[in-house]
Parts: structure tokens; sequence; C-alpha cells
């Protein structure tokens, strides 16, 4: 079986790694997703554990297109015998300049599977469907497939507490494993937020799958589903996780946001082994008694340009921070304020472009 799976644009390499230590056999890589072969097991294995992808995509078609007439063939192709006596929708994501919107390839598609039936058609039903034809058109790049995870993963559903600049789970999963973080050493997020970095990051050393927290999956409507072989996959990850206490420390200076993180860890059921405390990330009293290798964190971004010299001085003042108190720490950070980090005086092993949400951003590997 053909599969596409959706990640972060700028963390593919280490989706396809993640895919590959679970059991997918490698494909390629392409802008925004990994393709890869494998077995139906793999569906439950890779919807319960897997860190940093969005959707599990079972492919039906790939093609090139140009026009909606040519999608239409490319999709009119496909056997949706499947479908019958099934309520559909279709969902499209669409990158590039195009002549058409993702709404009117939806359409096109569904009209396409419609029309592939003489008799008893398959009824469209946009708010509960039974299976969700997903297609992602890039360019000329047409994939169709059946959508098996249903919401993204990255909606964990832990969290209770919304902080209003969260980073995506996925994101911050991506950024744990940049830091080569071993589990053994301190770990620290000196500006937590809602918690979501140090969250994901005791899940991650307690290897409990996160497809745990999810209210259903899109792959239990399929005709395929086995009941017991999930439970079985379900079971086995269970079972090689772990309720060892880690050495991860989290702060921030708001106590209403440490306040969500604390609410958000407890959901988790990782409360008991993440340090939470109120500090100052810009003072280097902050890490005294932390003796924190590999810190992992959010920065606040001020996209506004009003505030880009108050983010001048918060960065310039959180680096001096850590030269004076955690020199030789290894520093994973997103920011979409790039132009400013990169006018400080920083070693950078590593730069990734990425996009978190619909915003530019990169992120940093730094030795401090």
């Amino acid at each position: 079986m053909k599969f596409m799976a959706t990640t972060v644009k700028g963390l593919e390499d280490i989706a396809g790694k993640e895919i590959e230590e679970l059991g997918g056999c490698f494909l390629r890589l392409g802008s925004e997703r990994v393709f890869f072969e494998g077995n139906i097991e793999l569906i439950y294995k890779l919807n319960l554990r897997c860190r940093c992808l969005h959707k599990l995509i079972l492919l039906l078609i790939e093609g090139k297109a140009t026009s909606l007439k040519e999608i239409y063939e490319i999709a009119k192709s496909v056997d949706y015998n499947f479908l019958k006596n099934k309520k559909f929708a279709v969902r499209t994501t669409r990158v590039g300049s195009h002549n058409y919107n993702s709404c009117q390839i939806s359409a096109t598609i569904g009209q396409a599977i419609l029309d592939s039936f003489s008799l008893e058609k398959p009824k469209v039903d946009l708010e509960n469907p039974d299976i969700e034809i997903f297609s992602y058109v890039k360019d000329d790049e047409v994939n169709i497939g059946i959508n098996t995870t249903g919401e993204s993963m990255h909606k964990r559903n832990y969290r209770v507490y919304d902080h209003p600049a969260a980073l995506r789970t996925t994101i911050a999963c991506g950024m744990i494993k940049i830091s080569n973080w071993n589990f053994k050493e301190v770990f620290l997020d000196p500006m937590c937020g809602g918690g979501t970095i140090p969250i994901e990051a005791a899940l991650m050393a307690r290897n409990i799958p996160p497809g745990i927290f999810r209210k259903d999956f899109a792959f239990k409507k399929l005709s395929f589903f086995d009941e017991n072989s999930y439970k079985n996959e379900l079971e086995k990850a269970l079972k090689e996780s772990n309720n060892n206490l880690f050495n991860i420390y989290a702060f921030d200076i708001s106590k209403k946001h440490i306040e969500g993180a604390i609410l958000n860890s407890k959901s988790a059921n990782v409360y008991d082994t993440i340090n939470f405390s109120l500090r100052d990330a810009t003072r280097k009293e902050s890490y005294k008694g932390i003796d924190a290798k590999y810190i992992v964190l959010n920065p606040p971004y001020g996209i506004r340009q009003s505030r880009i010299k108050i983010i001048e001085k918060l960065y310039r003042e959180f680096f001096n921070a850590l030269k004076n108190s955690l020199c030789g720490a290894t520093i994973v950070l997103i920011t979409a304020a790039y132009k400013v980090l990169e006018n400080l005086d920083i070693n950078y092993i590593e730069v990734r472009d990425v996009k978190h949400g619909d915003l530019p951003a990169k992120i940093y590997k730094i030795n401090i």
C-alpha cells in the first residue's frame, strides 16, 4: 500500500525518519509531505505513535494536472467501489499559483467520484462523512487518497488552557528531535507559555503514544478496519511506555501561563515529571540550580513593527543571561523575528525555514 503523510514544512526529513523507525518503507520527500509504503497495520501504528505527522493518507492515485479538467480525469480513473452505500466528502489542500481554488478542486473531484457510479451513487455529506477523500495539489502535482486520520494529529486534545500564541505540537516535537536530547540530561523551556514543549518532551521521554489523547480516528469507519488489530497495536504502544521521572524544567514570566501550563500537563498526565516555576528568562539568576544541557523554546516574535525594539531587547538579554549561566548548552528555538536574531552575535549549528501555521518562521539550533 502506498501512503502520503502530511507534516510541517521544513520538518519533512524528521517526519520521514520517524515513519521509517516505525516500519514504513521510505520512498521520497515532498514539500510538507512524505511518501512511503507499508501494510494496513501501519495505519494504526502511525496514527497512534507519530509525533511529527498531521494526516496519514492512503494514496489512491498521483498525477500531473494544470486544469480542473485534467484533475477530473485523474480522479475519474480511480475505482471508488469502497464508497458504495457510504457518505463522503472531499477536502483539498492547495499550494502554488492556480486559476482555481481549493473548493473548486474538491467539487471537481467530488463530481468525478459521482460520475464513476452509474446506478446507486454515494451521498455527499460535508458535515459528517463516513469517508474523507483528501487531495493535495501543489503546482501541477495532484495526490488523491483516503484520510485515515481525520482531524490533524497535531491536535492532541490534552490542552485545557489555550495560550494565545501556542506552538503546534508537531513543531515542538520536531524541535526536540533536532536538539538530540537524550532524556538523561536536564531539559529546559524558559519561555514555556502554555507548556507545549515541556509536555511533548515528557510524552516523548516516557514513550507515551500521542494518539491516546484523540477521541477518534477516521480509519475506524473504513471497511478494512480490524478492531482486534487496532487494540493489539494500542496495547503494545502503551506497554512500551514508562512512568519514569525526567529532569524537565519549564518557566515563564507570566503567572497566568504557568498556571495554564500546569493544567495542561496534568491533563496530559505528565505533571509529575515537569518542574514548573515563575521566572524571568532574561535574568541570569533564574537559571540558578538548573544545569540545563538542552534548551528548547518558542519566544515571542513581536511581528508588529512597533514591537521590534522590544523583541530585540528581549532576545539580547535572554542570550546574555544564558551565556553567563549555561555556557555550552544546546539551544533550539523557533521565531518569525529571524532578522532580529541574526543581528545578534550567535553561532548557528543549523537553520531551517518552516511554516508555523501560515506564518513563515525559522528554527535555529545554537551552541551557546
